[in-house]
């Protein structure tokens, strides 16, 4: 079946279909989704780490977010340990990306971390 990127980003079954090529990936791999207002699609970035972990600078996501107008933005990782709990690194990263992003109005919406099929989503968690 051919891999369909959705067009909005709604929930979290819609980040899943989103990000799902990277659950399973080797190496630390982040996608940053930019969203306008209603949820749509307007870019993607890629930032590919190590074996332990992928460096996702706040400012890159600031830069992202203003060179396509968003409104809000969603940023998924993997765990290729195959656990999908968040780590003390990302939780404190979470927290710096959103406080990096409130300044010029734009909302972290999300954070997830998939690993195999597991999905986490730091919102309904209520960790952001």
């Amino acid at each position: 079946m051919p891999y369909a990127v959705p067009s909005h980003l709604a929930s979290v079954a819609d980040a899943r279909a989103l990000f799902g090529m990277i659950a399973d990936a080797r190496r630390e791999i982040a996608v940053i989704a930019y969203l306008a207002a209603d949820h749509r699609l307007i870019g993607l970035d890629y930032v590919v780490g190590t074996r332990d972990s992928v460096e996702v600078a706040p400012r890159l996501v600031v830069s992202g977010a203003l060179r396509h107008g968003a409104r809000q933005v969603v940023m998924a990782h993997n765990h290729p340990s195959g656990d999908p709990r968040p780590s003390p690194a990302d939780l404190a990263h979470a927290r710096r990306l959103a406080q990096a992003l409130h300044p010029i109005e734009v909302r972290l919406a999300d954070q997830l971390i998939l690993a195999g099929p597991a999905t986490i989503s730091l919102r309904a968690l209520g960790l952001l």
